[in-house]
C-alpha cells in the first residue's frame, strides 16, 4: 500500500518516479494473484530465445519489479548529483 500512496501523492511532472512505482506495484500485486490462484506458486514465467540462443527462465512480475527499483535508484542517484 506505501507503493501506491507514493505514486498517488507525488508530484505532478515526476514520470519516471510514477512508472517506477506502478512497475513495483504492479509486480508485487501479479505476484500475489499467482499465489492466491496457484496454490502458492508464481506461473508467470517466460523463456526468450532466437535460434540456439536462449536466455534463462524468468518471472515476468519479478522483472517490472527490478526494472521499477533501478528506475527508482538511477531517479535517487541524478538527484543526488545534483545537490
Amino acid at each position: 500500500m506505501g507503493v501506491l500512496t507514493y505514486a498517488v501523492l507525488s508530484r505532478p511532472g515526476h514520470l519516471s518516479g510514477v512508472a517506477a512505482v506502478a512497475l513495483l506495484f504492479a509486480g508485487g500485486v501479479g505476484n500475489l494473484i499467482d499465489r492466491v490462484t496457484s496454490g502458492g506458486s508464481v506461473v508467470d514465467f517466460i523463456k526468450l530465445g532466437i535460434g540456439p540462443v536462449r536466455t534463462g527462465i524468468f518471472n515476468v512480475a519479478d522483472v517490472a519489479i527490478t526494472v521499477g527499483a533501478l528506475i527508482l535508484l538511477s531517479a535517487a542517484l541524478r538527484r543526488q548529483s545534483t545537490e
